[in-house]
């Protein structure tokens, strides 16, 4: 599957017009241009070898920023990531009622199932009656966070575009920054994505909701995390061919707009301070430079020129 994708971006590469998602920042002042590569994350960057304008304009640059340092222990970043929200505010069931008092029959057997799987327990079993009286959300974030660790794992196997990039950067002697800082902490990725419903009633929605597409869930994630779903194939086309615009209407999930902005409000003040310092690359997810929240945006609000650079 690898091999077909690479084979089919290879040759778009040689018909795109724009050096893929390359961005050069002029004006307002900057005594030289600063860089913006919106990545796909799980791409190779060996990709960018054959990108001459890239090697250029990496090659005018002082730093680098990226979205955020690697942690140096990835499995206790994968289990912070999925552990169970602590600062949840603790909705009560009424007197003398338990999870199965608020969720339906078929959605109490299919957790019956799946926390016999993970634990395993046996729900039935009085010995452990104190788990009924677990939150709806608690649940939920105890069956899905197998899921999540495994999703991970496999992304996590290959090392990110950006993370190869920082490597080539440093061996060249650049200096290199993480744009979330040093001590990026799980809720500044996840962010609004793991807000749990309030009340009881909600929760139970929500929860009867993720059981009945529970096996459905689990396998698109892994088929996601694999790259046999043809999803990467699309990511790709749009990416290699430069098709910014295209990939402005196909990559804006509504789940992942209040994240990202939260995100570029952060980073703006430090890709600024960072141009006016020195030539820099700035190297983060190609969902952060779209749309009117979008950096590039932002930039050209703050009186800079931002231009895609095109394949000569």
């Amino acid at each position: 599957m690898k091999e077909f994708i690479l084979s089919i971006i290879f040759t778009l590469a040689t018909i795109t017009t724009n050096a893929q998602f390359l961005f050069r920042i002029n004006g307002n002042g900057l005594a030289e241009p600063s860089y913006i590569l919106g990545t796909i994350h799980t791409l190779p960057a060996s990709l960018l070898d054959s990108i001459p304008e890239y090697q250029e304009a990496e090659g005018r640059c002082q730093q680098m920023y990226i979205e955020y340092i690697p942690p140096a222990n990835p499995q206790n970043f994968i289990e912070s990531l999925c552990s169970p929200k602590q600062d949840r505010e603790k909705a009560k069931y009424p007197d003398g009622k338990n999870i199965f008092d608020v969720i339906d029959k078929e959605s109490a057997e299919i957790l019956k199932v799946k926390f016999k799987e993970i634990m395993p327990i046996n729900l039935d079993d009085p010995t452990w009656k104190q788990i009924w009286n677990w939150q709806p959300a608690d649940f939920q974030d105890f069956l899905f966070g197998p899921i999540m660790r495994e999703y991970l794992k496999k992304l996590m196997k290959d090392s990110a575009m950006d993370f190869e990039l920082m490597q080539k950067a440093k061996a060249r002697g650049l200096q290199v920054g993480g744009l979330d800082g040093e001590n990026l902490l799980p809720q500044d990725i996840i962010g609004p994505l793991k807000k749990t419903p309030q009340t009881v009633e909600e929760q139970a929605d929500s929860l009867m909701a993720f059981l009945k597409g529970y096996d459905e869930r689990k396998q698109k994630l892994m088929e996601r995390a694999e790259g046999t779903d043809g999803y990467l194939d699309e990511v790709c086309n749009y990416w290699m061919t430069g098709n910014y615009e295209g990939f402005t209407i196909f990559c804006l999930p509504e789940t992942n707009q209040p994240i990202l902005k939260e995100r570029n409000e952060k980073w703006l003040p430090k890709i600024l301070a960072a141009m006016r310092e020195k030539p820099t690359m700035f190297v983060f997810g190609s969902g952060h430079l779209i749309g009117e929240e979008g950096i590039i945006a932002k930039l050209r609000e703050a009186g800079y020129k931002v231009e895609q650079v095109k394949r000569k």
